[in-house]
C-alpha cells in the first residue's frame, strides 16, 4: 500500500448496515460474489438480496449481512496488497475482525452472530433503551453525572470511551435523558441521541448470561495476527483469550481510545477501514488526528488503492 507499511484493519458496528452496503464489489468481482453466495447458502437466506436490494427484509440478519460483506471486502483487499499486522472492530465489528484474523471459520462466525441476534430482537429492555454521544465535557465529569443519576450503575453508564471530552453513554431512555440534562448543565456543548439500542450497558447483562452457552458451542483458533478487543483495548492471538473477550463484549464498555493508543505503540502507521459509513475512521481521528486512515467502501475505492500500491 502506498500510504502505510504497517497497518491495522478495522471494521464497523451494526449501524453501518443502515448507511448502505455498496453492491459494486458484488457486481464487479466474482471472488467477492462467491464469498457472499457461499454465505447465503450456509445461512439459508439470500444475504445479497437483503444487503444490496431490499435492506428492510429480515432485520435479524442485518448484522450477519454486514459482517459477510466486510469480510468479503477484506479477502478481496488482501489478494492485492500486503495484509495487516493487527485487526479490531467497533462493537459488533469485532466479530469481523475475529474472522478476518482466522480465529474463527467464516461460516461459523455468521452462525454465531445469527444466534446472538435472536437474543437481541427478543430483549425488550435493550431495544427500549438508547445511547447518546456527549461532546465537549470532560470524561470524569460525565462519569460523575452517570453516578449521580444512577449510583448503582444498573441503568446508565459510560459505554464508549473515545476521548477526554467526547464519549457515549448507554442505558434506559429515562436515565440517559437525565444524564443528558445534567451533562448540559455541567458544560457539555452537545448531547446527540444515537439511533441504536442500549448496547454495552447493564441492560445487556441478562443477554450476556444467555449468550454464554452459545459461545460455548463454538471453537476459536489462534489468530494470524493480534485481534484488539473492545473490552480491554489489548491484542490477543490465543483463541481462548479472543473467545473470552468477545463473549464479554456484549455488556462491557468499548475502550476504543485504548485500542487506538495500543495501535500507535505497536508501530502501526495507518488504519484501513472496510465497510459503509466511515464511522470507525472518524472515531479514530477524534482520539488521534496524526493517525492516517483509509476507507474502502466501493469497488472504485479498492481499485484506486490497488493502483496506488502498484505505482509505489
Amino acid at each position: 500500500m502506498k500510504r502505510f507499511e504497517n497497518y491495522a484493519v478495522v471494521f464497523p458496528a451494526r449501524d453501518a448496515f443502515y448507511k448502505g452496503l455498496s453492491p459494486t464489489f458484488y457486481n464487479n468481482y466474482d471472488f467477492f460474489k462467491d464469498i457472499m453466495d457461499t454465505a447465503s447458502d450456509y445461512i439459508g437466506y439470500d444475504l445479497c438480496e437483503i444487503s444490496y436490494k431490499n435492506p428492510v427484509l429480515n432485520p435479524e440478519l442485518h448484522t450477519v449481512c454486514l459482517v459477510a460483506h466486510c469480510y468479503a471486502v477484506y479477502k478481496l483487499v488482501v489478494r492485492h496488497v500486503k495484509g495487516p499486522i493487527a485487526a479490531a472492530g467497533f462493537s459488533q465489528g469485532e466479530f469481523t475482525a475475529v474472522a478476518s484474523a482466522g480465529s474463527m471459520q467464516f461460516p461459523q462466525v455468521l452462525k454465531l452472530i445469527y444466534e446472538l441476534e435472536q437474543l437481541v430482537i427478543t430483549n425488550d429492555s435493550i431495544k427500549d433503551g438508547m445511547m447518546a454521544r456527549v461532546m465537549e465535557l470532560d470524561r470524569n465529569k460525565l462519569m460523575e453525572c452517570c453516578r449521580i443519576v444512577d449510583p448503582e450503575e444498573t441503568s446508565v453508564v459510560l459505554a464508549t470511551y473515545l476521548s477526554r471530552d467526547q464519549n457515549v453513554i448507554s442505558g434506559s431512555k429515562v436515565k440517559v435523558a437525565e444524564v443528558a440534562r445534567l451533562a448540559k448543565k455541567s458544560g457539555a456543548r452537545w448531547v446527540i441521541p444515537l439511533d441504536t439500542a442500549a448496547f454495552h450497558s447493564p441492560l445487556c447483562l441478562n443477554m450476556a448470561a444467555e449468550s454464554t452457552p452459545i459461545f460455548g458451542r463454538y471453537n476459536f483458533s489462534d489468530s494470524e495476527y493480534p485481534v484488539y478487543s473492545c473490552v480491554d483495548g489489548e491484542g490477543a492471538v490465543k483463541g481462548n483469550q479472543i473467545k473470552e473477550k468477545l463473549s464479554k463484549q456484549l455488556a462491557a464498555p468499548i475502550l476504543w481510545d485504548r485500542i487506538v493508543g495500543n495501535f500507535k505503540s505497536l508501530g502501526i502507521d495507518g488504519i484501513l477501514e472496510l465497510g459503509a459509513g466511515c464511522t470507525v475512521s472518524g472515531n479514530i481521528r477524534i482520539i488521534d488526528e496524526s493517525i492516517k486512515c483509509q476507507w474502502i467502501n466501493t469497488a472504485e475505492d479498492l481499485e484506486k488503492m490497488i493502483d496506488a500500491s502498484i505505482r509505489c
